[in-house]
């Protein structure tokens, strides 16, 4: 072989490695969608709560939570705290 058919070959050779590349990835992300969008349809089933999610997935518990606010899940609790800077109501 001369060098530009070893150049030729390793120019082959990557760009076959690329495109396996490419697919491995958009595999991938078609598989992290499908997740979230599980994620999101027990959450909004009440199904199981976040904890029992988080321990079954391969996510911490806040990317848990923000996928689930991504997805309109909403909270389990209404905010119970005010802030100082929030004008009290007028009666």
């Amino acid at each position: 072989m001369t060098s530009t058919d070893d150049q030729q070959a390793a120019r082959s050779r990557l760009a076959e490695l690329s495109a396996a590349y490419a697919d491995a990835e958009a595999k991938f992300e078609e598989a992290r969608e499908a997740l979230s969008a599980g994620i999101v349809d027990v959450l909004m089933s009440r199904t199981l709560g976040p904890s029992e999610v988080t321990r079954l997935v391969p996510f911490e518990r806040q990317h848990v939570g923000r996928i689930a606010k991504a997805g309109g899940v909403p909270p389990l609790r209404e905010r119970t705290v005010v802030s100082a800077k929030a004008k009290p109501p007028q009666s």
